[in-house]
């Protein structure tokens, strides 16, 4: 990894962000390195502080600190919480390296809101990033956490009622273990034992996850939007003697939702990249993406290499919710299920269904222009009638013809590399212009800002803290966002006048005649790939 590079970037990346704050009430420095530094120093320039702990202390709302290159032993915990227009910033000066090192933690911010962290490598730690007990509205970016010592279950926590958080173009990278059994998280929002932690309107975009124990991502609150990052968990960690299988390698799933009904499901995940999910200790592999809430919204996601299904929908007598109402439509699922210790199960699908045990139930699923391709059946089932999902539309590519993706093979490529495969579809391909509208208007025909659907299950308005969809009248070229939803009479209101006919279709925004099926519409923008530089690191960088 070429951490210089990345810092450049880094560099005129936060140049160009922070010019939208307003000027901060002061500027201080941290440069233990220098020979004047001192915590009873002024915090200038040239008569610099020597500890992050001293600013910690120090630090109000508006104010900066710029933090010189070179490893520190304490980490980021503030006194004071920020404001909306004047928050708390701390980060690395320039382009230069800066190391938090064996430390209790990286980042901990315990009901302290409107802090900004820019461009911080974190490694070694106990644990990671926690966001505690009504932690709101942080901004956490640019910024490596690496290596975690494994002192707790999760590597990074946004709990205890946290929200409206936004981490985005960071890496979070080997927190776990295995012996017997898998143990830990790298990061979870929410508590999933819990009925009243409130967790929600967290943003996760543009990141990079991957090497977790029990699971990558955990995700047990709602109202979460995780978009733009890219998930892999292939055999990473030496487990013990102890294991099943005795010291070998192992990895485990990438995503995990679950969670009691009051206060979990309803969550976007998008434009996310799943992949290389592998064995646990405890069992015989692992999906891509276990999704055991309800009303959920997963699409445009790509799902592929995973040693079990790319996503599963299961249930067992420990789980706390149904799985019902979740729209999972326009993902792509590539070459899933490739475990050959037990080649036949269920669970080496593209999609699976899992009922082993309690009283819980797996219906009214909708699986819709999805494609799915290189996979021993496309849908597995245990114990879970099919019929009591909603299937429309999806293109099975060992059946109904090969899709044409730009360069995919069943070869597995490097984990490191999210450019491979590209699920992207050739000029050719069968499921250009394939797809079908989401849902129908029933409101009586006229032009208004808001009307009735079917079903407003598949779309969101943003919930506070992104632009609500960008939905398009199918068979038409108007297109509009929407600014609210009402859930429970399918109204959805919109930032701007359309006309429309009874029973038209509708659609998130495409290009062509009709959505493609899958992932990649054509014409659309591709999501950005997180910063090259967030690739695995053996050691700190500067030694």
């Amino acid at each position: 990894m070429n951490i210089k590079f990345f810092l450049i970037i880094v560099f005129f990346v936060q140049t160009i962000y922070f010019s939208g704050y307003p000027l901060s009430a002061k500027t201080y420095y941290v440069d233990q390195d220098n020979p004047v530094a001192g915590d009873r120093n002024s915090g200038t320039m040239s008569q610099p502080w020597k500890t992050i702990t001293k600013a910690n202390h120090a630090l109000n709302a508006g104010d900066t600190v710029f933090i010189r290159g070179s490893t520190y032993y304490s980490f980021i915990e503030p006194d004071h919480s920020g404001r909306p227009s004047s928050p708390i910033i701390y980060r690395n000066y320039g382009e230069e390296l800066v190391t938090i090192s064996n430390a209790k933690c990286g980042i901990l911010l315990n009901g302290r809101s409107h802090i900004v962290v820019h461009g911080i490598y974190f490694y070694n730690l106990d644990q990671f990033l926690w966001l505690q007990n009504g932690a709101n509205h942080n901004i956490i970016e640019y910024c490596i956490f690496d290596q975690g010592r494994n002192v707790a279950w999760s590597g990074s926590r946004i709990y205890r009622n946290s929200a409206y958080n936004w981490i985005h173009h960071c890496q979070f990278s080997n927190y776990g273990y295995y012996h017997s059994d898998d143990i830990g998280s790298i990061l979870d929002i929410g508590d999933e034992e819990s009925r009243t932690d409130e967790s929600n309107y967290n943003l996760l975009e543009d990141n990079v996850f991957f090497h977790g124990g029990h699971h990558i991502l955990g995700v047990f609150g709602m109202y979460n939007v995780i978009r733009g990052n890219y998930f892999h968990n292939e055999p990473w960690s030496m487990g013990t003697a102890e294991s099943d299988r005795g010291a070998i390698l192992y990895g485990n799933r990438n995503v995990y939702c679950s969670g009691y009904p009051d206060n979990s499901g309803r969550n976007l995940f998008e434009e996310n990249r799943v992949a290389y999910s592998s064995d646990p200790p405890d069992n015989i592999g692992a999906s891509g993406m276990a999704l055991c809430t309800s009303y959920n919204i997963v699409r445009f996601n790509q799902f592929y290499f995973n040693d079990r299904a790319g996503l599963s929908m299961t249930v067992t007598s420990s789980y706390y919710s149904d799985v019902v109402y979740n729209k999972i439509y326009h993902n792509t699922f590539f070459y899933n299920g490739i475990n050959t210790q037990d080649p036949d199960d269920h669970m080496n699908s593209g999609i699976a269904f899992g009922l082993y045990s309690g009283p819980l139930i797996i219906k009214s699923n909708t699986i819709k222009n999805n494609l799915l391709f290189k996979h021993r059946v496309p849908f597995g089932s245990y114990k879970v009638d099919l019929a009591e999902q909603s299937f429309a539309n999806n293109w099975d590519g060992d059946l109904d013809g090969n899709p044409k993706f730009v360069n995919a093979d069943i070869v597995l490529g490097d984990p490191l590399d999210a450019n491979y495969p590209d699920l992207h579809l050739q000029a050719d391909s069968p499921c250009r212009d394939a797809g079908r509208y989401l849902t129908t208007i029933i409101s009586v025909p006229g032009s208004s800002t808001s009307l009735q659907v079917d079903d407003a299950g598949y779309f969101m308005d943003g919930w506070g803290i992104v632009r609500g969809d960008n939905i398009q009248l199918f068979g038409s070229e108007q297109r509009a966002v929407i600014t609210h939803v009402d859930y429970q009479s399918n109204m959805i209101t919109l930032d701007r006048l359309v006309t429309w006919t009874k029973n038209q279709g509708v659609c998130l925004a495409y290009h062509g005649a009709a959505p493609d099926i899958g992932a990649c519409e054509v014409g659309q923008e591709a999501n950005p790939l997180p910063p090259v530089n967030l690739r695995f690191l053996k050691s700190p960088p500067h030694k």
